[in-house]
C-alpha cells in the first residue's frame, strides 16, 4: 500500500503480523554526505525516558530487544521492530533521519533527490506499507519520517515526513534528550534555555502569554465516535490570510509554515504543528463537526484544544457552553506579533444554529463566526 503524508494506517489489526522492519532508503550525489536513521522510543507525553530510549547505530539495541538498528550503511537503514515485545511505557516510535554534522559542513536534505520507507512483515518480507516522501524539504538536517503508535491495542504508523533545522541535537531536544557530543556550529543549539515547565488550563476568556519557541504543536482531542476536524485559520508576516485543514494541509518550508497531520476521520485527535512561527501574526484554532453527525455539543464530546511550545509549556483550551446546534466552535488564538512571547487566548464561540459557513480570521487578529464558506465532508 502506497501512503501519503499525514495518512494514518494499521498494522497489525486484523493480522498475526508482530515483527516488523522499518527500511529507511534515500539517494543524493553527495557522496561525502553521512545520514543515519534511528528511532526515538517515546511515552505518552512525546518523551524519551532515557538515553537509552534512542536506538541508533551507535545504540543498535533497546534494553530489552524489541527494537533493533542493522544495516548503518549510507543510502539504506533498518530497523527492527518486535511489536509484541515492546514495554507498554513505549506508546510512539519515531523514525528518524539525520545528517551527520549537516549544519556544521553546510549539507542540508535540499540535495537528497528521493527517499523513501518501507515497513514489511520479518517473517515473510512482504511490503505493507510504502512512504515517498521529501520533496518540500530544503534546509533541514533532521526528519521525522513516521510514527509508530498504538492505538486501541493495536500499532498503527502516521506517514510524517517533517523537517527540522538544527540536526540531530534539535531532533534529540525535542523528544526530551541531550546531546553533547555532536559539536554543532551555531552555539544557541547547543546552549540550553531557562524555560519555567507551565502546564495550565484556561478558564473561561483567559489569555496566558508563554515562551515563543521554534516549533508549536497544537492539538485537538475530543472523546466521541463522531468525526471532527480541527481547522487553523492563519494570518502570515505579510498579512496573507487563509487556512490549514483535511482539504490543505499545509506546508513546513514555505508559507503557511503549518502542517495538519492528516484527517483523523474517527474519534480521537488531530495535530496542527506551526514550524516557523517567526513568520506568522496569529493563529486561530476550530473545530468543525459535519451534518452527518446529528444534534450535539462540542463540550459533550469532551473536545479541547491543547497548545504545546515543546518546551514544557502546555496550555489546555477547553469548552464551557453547552451548544448543542453549533456546528462550528473557535476554541483558542495564538498571537505571535511580540518577538520573545507568544498569547494564547480561550476564545470559546459558536456559529449560528444550523449554519455550516465557517469563521474568518482578520489581519488585525479579530475574528468573525458565519461568515466563511460552508464545508462539507
Amino acid at each position: 500500500m502506497n501512503i501519503v503524508r499525514g495518512q494514518k494506517v494499521d498494522i497489525t489489526k486484523n493480522t498475526a503480523i508482530t515483527d516488523i522492519v522499518a527500511v529507511l532508503e534515500w539517494k543524493t550525489a553527495n557522496t561525502e554526505m553521512e545520514i543515519d536513521g534511528a528511532a526515538f522510543l517515546l511515552d505518552e507525553s512525546g518523551r524519551c525516558k532515557n538515553d537509552e530510549s534512542f536506538i541508533f547505530y551507535g545504540q543498535p539495541s533497546s534494553i530489552d530487544g524489541s527494537v533493533k538498528h542493522f544495516g548503518a550503511t549510507n543510502g539504506k537503514n533498518e530497523i527492527h521492530f518486535s511489536l509484541n515485545k515492546i514495554p507498554m511505557a513505549t506508546q510512539k516510535i519515531a523514525l528518524t533521519l539525520t545528517i551527520h554534522e549537516g549544519e556544521k559542513k553546510g549539507q542540508s536534505f535540499d540535495v537528497v533527490t528521493s527517499a523513501s520507507l518501507l515497513v514489511k512483515d520479518r517473517m515473510s518480507g512482504k511490503v505493507l506499507l510504502s512512504f515517498m516522501f521529501g520533496e518540500e524539504l530544503q534546509q533541514e538536517t533532521a526528519i521525522v519520517v513516521g510514527e509508530l503508535y498504538r492505538h486501541n491495542g493495536e500499532w498503527k504508523l502516521n506517514a510524517v515526513g517533517s523537517g527540522f533545522n538544527g540536526g540531530l541535537p534539535s531532533l534529540c531536544k525535542n523528544f526530551g534528550l541531550e546531546v553533547t557530543s555532536e559539536p554543532v556550529a551555531p552555539a544557541p543549539i547547543e546552549k540550553k534555555e531557562e524555560v519555567k515547565p507551565l502546564v495550565v488550563t484556561l478558564k473561561k476568556q483567559e489569555t496566558i502569554s508563554i515562551k515563543k519557541t521554534a516549533k508549536v504543536v497544537a492539538t485537538l482531542e475530543w472523546k466521541s465516535k463522531k468525526d471532527l476536524d480541527l481547522y487553523c485559520f492563519y494570518v502570515l508576516k505579510d498579512g496573507t490570510e487563509g487556512k490549514v485543514y483535511y482539504k490543505s494541509l499545509g506546508s513546513t518550508n514555505k508559507p503557511p509554515f503549518i502542517t495538519l497531520d492528516g484527517d483523523a476521520q474517527n474519534s480521537g485527535k488531530e495535530t496542527i504543528t506551526v514550524h516557523n512561527p517567526s513568520q506568522l501574526n496569529y493563529v486561530l484554532f476550530a473545530a468543525y463537526s459535519a451534518i452527518s453527525n446529528g444534534i450535539g455539543s462540542f463540550k459533550a464530546m469532551k473536545a479541547k484544544a491543547i497548545v504545546d511550545n515543546q518546551m514544557g509549556q502546555k496550555i489546555t483550551s477547553p469548552l464551557f457552553e453547552n451548544n448543542k446546534f453549533a456546528y462550528w466552535v473557535a476554541i483558542a488564538k495564538l498571537d505571535f506579533t511580540d518577538k520573545h512571547e507568544m498569547k494564547v487566548s480561550h476564545v470559546e464561540t459558536y456559529s449560528k444554529s444550523g449554519t455550516e459557513r465557517s469563521p474568518l480570521l482578520y489581519k488585525d487578529g479579530t475574528f468573525k463566526m458565519n461568515v466563511g464558506p460552508e464545508e462539507f465532508k
